[in-house]
């Protein structure tokens, strides 16, 4: 048995039952010391790995080695936060091996390559939601390479933001296995005044049949100096590919370049229903500049019906796309035109395009410019929107009920999901003392406490009512499926209108095992059946209290949106952390699926802050005092915004959240104006959109400088709710509640 040569580290899998003097790699026995250059995780070996190999071992297809090797096992490698200060090589089992059988260019899908078709025989690096992180340190990693793993929610975190030099950073011969839902690799781009010049080579890697579980997670953010992908098959996920998420909010070159580089190259790109595309975006930093070359690669239904498959910002004369000898395809019959470029100067050569309506057309900029007013006309006129309605003319508009419903009320702004330091089980950074001041500094009326596992604060001296709506955040899972295809389990709020509402709740659900009393007392998170949840989800709104699905895209995945529902009344978290976020865009499409299957539910907005308290997610109330007394049953009727804009909504002179029944000659009033100051921009572009269960019923532009009144001749519909949207940041910043008209009479009314 031959010594395992200088310069290489080995990570047995199932250290505890490995033998301590030998590892086998490649078919190869090497005999190795504990502790010298054998050892249980990748963190261990990286930390002593300081020796560069003089030989090149057997079956390695490398001609010599620039750093020390980690060489992996075949099995499963839990890769907890491994964090390099020196170059390294880390090479799996199937090292040098492509699991893309043929190349791109054929323009069918490349076989999975046999030999790359057993998990058995691989070496697995495996993350987890908060760990599994590779996170390379300062400029002294002028050399990351991982070659020849099967990827298992591992990510590549390359955040070296302040560093200067050179590096080169390389995964190859990766096979990506599902599923999962968040961000697979970041590089950030380096801070104005350094100068980390980072290349990077994604080559002869394999991500499909890749379950997203609806999380709107991103493959790839790519702000670098140069960045080629090699071989790479993208196929049948709904992961969003990147170069930047669904918001557009990272731009694809770094602050310390003028011109990032982009390569594609022999690729396949197939099946993709996560938003976007490929695009690659600059609308963070329009002065910078990405030059981009697209070659022999394959799209095929690479996109979501209608949308491109291909976007490129041309920000400015300094960009440039050339794509050439591609194959664009769409089988499923939009007849939509190839959008793959914003503005003038994309070169085509030698490409094939098939089911496009046209070889390609000049995307839109954003709308930046907007008029005062949303477009109205004196007499009444029909919107000619997908649902059309008669929009009353300003000559005969009455906005007097409108008016009367939020008489002497002023705006006010809430979190309705934050998570303090308050001593015991909370996990928040924040010391609940400080909250108050550190809110009025941020303009933030009221937030909703709801740490874990606990009631203590309601009771502590620092406690404000004025300020602090009670709750408190446990998670589960539901026993039986129902419909959920990766993950059943499940984060939710429950909002008490008084301090022994949670104690009531504990003590009619013995399942929580409550122990101790209000400032010791801790519960666990049991499970539940279905059945029982939802009649968990009853006595709580029974007591006065709300029950919220917090965050509900992060953890639970289900194809069936009544899967995420917790009964009539209850709410559903839309905006989730910041108005960007995937979570944000994919929560809000769940509360309109929801919506859509008749069920009465509510949005809310919550930063889920376990830290400063934060003005990025707030709701919008209008009451006649900053007080919780008032802000409380205003949640409960879903009487409020969930965003940073108001809106203001009445039939009838009932108000926004309201169940009415339908009759004709209803007129629907709205108002939508005060916008909280951190998201309101001069040169912006504002959409008001009006929608009801049968659609867009009405939609105008506007600068957001003054309030906005709309009269609408109601229809027998469901409901009819508001949005409001900012089209330079491609993103919904407000979501009214809806006032529904699908209460049946009652033979009394009659």
């Amino acid at each position: 048995m031959l010594p395992l040569p200088k310069g290489y580290y080995a990570v047995a899998a199932d250290f505890e039952n490995a033998p301590k003097d030998q590892f086998t790699y490649k078919g190869v026995c090497y005999a190795v010391e504990e502790g010298v250059n054998l050892f249980a995780t990748a963190p261990e070996a990286d930390a002593v790995a300081n020796e560069i190999p003089e030989t090149v071992l057997e079956g390695l297809n490398y001609e010599k080695f620039d750093a020390p090797v980690l060489l992996f096992s075949v099995g499963t490698h839990r890769i907890d936060n491994l964090n390099p200060t020196s170059s390294r090589y880390l090479l799996g089992e199937k090292a040098g091996v492509n699991p893309n059988l043929t190349p791109a260019q054929f323009g069918e899908l490349p076989p999975l390559n046999p030999e790359r078709a057993d998990a058995e025989s691989e070496s697995i690096m495996y993350g987890g939601n908060a760990a599994g992180n590779i996170r390379p340190q300062d400029a002294s990693v002028e050399l990351l390479v991982i070659d020849g793993f099967y990827n298992q929610k591992a990510r590549l975190f390359d955040r070296r933001i302040n560093a200067t030099g050179k590096c080169f950073v390389a995964q190859k011969n990766i096979v990506y296995i599902g599923p999962w839902g968040k961000l697979h690799n970041l590089f950030s781009g380096s801070r104005q005044g350094y100068d980390l010049q980072r290349e990077v080579l994604l080559q002869n890697v394999r991500f499909e049949h890749y379950a997203g579980k609806g999380h709107g997670g991103v493959f790839a953010y790519m702000s670098t100096q140069k960045a080629t992908f090699d071989n790479l098959v993208f196929h049948d996920t709904d992961v969003v590919f990147g170069f930047t998420e669904i918001s557009r909010n990272t731009s694809a070159c770094p602050a310390n370049l003028e011109c990032a580089e982009i390569c594609i190259k022999d690729c396949y790109f197939g099946e993709m229903r996560g938003e976007n595309g490929v695009m690659v975006n600059l609308q963070q930093r329009p002065d910078r500049s990405v030059k981009m070359t697209v070659e022999r690669s394959v799209f095929r239904n690479a996109s979501l019906v209608g949308d491109s498959p291909l976007n490129f910002h041309m920000a400015n004369e300094n960009c440039a796309l050339t794509v050439s000898e591609c194959l664009f395809e769409d089988t499923r019959g939009a007849d939509a035109a190839i959008t793959l470029f914003d503005g003038e100067g994309a070169v085509l050569k030698g490409c094939e395009l098939k089911g496009f309506a046209a070889e390609c057309r000049t995307q839109p900029s954003c709308v930046r410019e907007a008029p005062a007013s949303i477009l109205l006309q004196e007499e009444d006129f029909e919107s000619g929107t997908e649902d059309s309605h008669v929009i009353v003319g300003t000559k005969h508009a009455d906005f007097s009920d409108l008016a009367a419903c939020y008489e002497g009320c002023n705006v006010y702004r809430g979190d309705q999901h934050v998570h303090t330091s308050c001593g015991g089980r909370s996990d928040g950074k924040f010391p609940m003392s400080d909250w108050v001041a550190r809110m009025d500094e941020l303009g933030v009326d009221f937030v909703a406490v709801v740490d874990h596992r606990q009631m203590r604060g309601f009771f502590l001296p620092e406690w404000n009512e004025e300020r602090f709506i009670m709750g408190s955040e446990p998670g589960t899972s539901f026993l039986e499926p129902h419909g959920c295809t990766h993950s059943s389990g499940f984060h939710y709020n429950m909002l008490v209108p008084h301090p022994y509402g949670l104690a009531m709740i504990l003590a009619n659900f013995p399942e929580f095992e409550f122990r101790g009393d209000e400032l010791t007392g801790t519960f666990s998170y049991p499970k539940f059946t279905r059945e029982r949840f939802l009649e968990l989800s009853e006595y709580v709104h029974s007591i006065g209290g709300m029950m919220v699905h917090a965050h509900p895209k992060m953890i639970m995945a289900a194809d069936d949106p009544l899967a995420y529902y917790f009964g009539e009344h209850s709410f559903i978290e839309t905006v989730v952390g910041s108005y960007a976020t995937a979570y944000s865009f994919k929560s809000h499409q769940l509360w309109v699926d929801i919506l859509a299957r008749g069920k009465h539910v509510y949005a809310s907005v919550g930063s889920d802050s376990h830290r400063d308290p934060s003005n990025g997610a707030v709701a919008t109330f209008y009451s006649k005092e900053r007080h919780v007394r008032t802000f409380f049953p205003q949640m409960r009727a879903g009487n409020f915004t969930a965003g940073a804009v108001g809106i203001q909504m009445c039939v009838d002179g009932q108000p926004m959240g309201s169940e009415l029944a339908y009759r004709e000659g209803q007129v629907l009033k709205i108002r939508v104006g005060d916008f909280f100051a951190p998201v309101l921009k001069d040169d912006n572009a504002y959409e008001l959109r009006v929608y009801s269960d049968k659609g867009l019923v009405y939609s105008s532009l506007f600068d957001g400088k003054e309030p906005q009144y709309l009269a609408i001749r109601a229809q027998a519909r469901a409901f009819y709710r508001v949005e409001v949207l900012d089209l330079v940041a491609h993103r919904r910043i407000a979501a009214g509640n809806p006032i529904w008209l699908d209460k049946e009479e009652t033979a009394e009314a009659e």
